[in-house]
């Protein structure tokens, strides 16, 4: 008996948060399943970007047309890493070689830190990161612009 109400609770829950992230879906959410939003892209940006009908959602077209573009970033990114990285030129990133990427990461956050962290504490601040993240805004945007 305690089995089939534990069971019976466990597929309402599961049948709430289904209902939750289809609702979440229906209403244009872009944050997929977990709602975890890690775009360089507000919601907007991606809208005008890929609602070819504006319609204000993302239709399932739509959606495969951001993913195509997303995947082909990542491959860009990843054909990058292993130009830079993969020293032995195995198509992958050895232990070795993912030590190098974290070394060169926590060179370039020192660096940053140092840069704007204008009250010396060691740590930014919501304003020094904001700072930072527009100065890095502008150097990506000059990126672009020049050939």
């Amino acid at each position: 008996m305690n089995k089939t109400i534990a069971g019976i609770a466990v597929l309402a829950a599961a049948t709430a948060v289904a209902g939750i992230t289809i609702a979440r879906a229906d209403e244009g959410d872009l944050g997929g399943f977990g709602g975890h939003r890690r775009h360089h892209m507000d919601k907007a940006a991606l809208l005008e970007k890929y609602d070819a009908n504006h319609n204000g959602v993302l239709d399932p077209d739509e959606k495969a047309a951001m993913k195509k573009d997303w995947d082909a970033h990542r491959a860009a990114r990843h054909a990058k890493l292993l130009e830079k990285y993969d020293a032995n030129h195995n198509g992958t990133i050895d232990p070795e070689e993912r030590a190098a990427i974290k070394a060169d990461h926590e060179a370039r956050r020192a660096e940053l830190v140092k840069k704007y962290d204008t009250d010396g504490d060691g740590t930014l601040s919501p304003a020094e990161r904001e700072a930072m993240r527009k100065d890095l805004r502008a150097q990506r945007e000059s990126q672009k612009q020049s050939p």
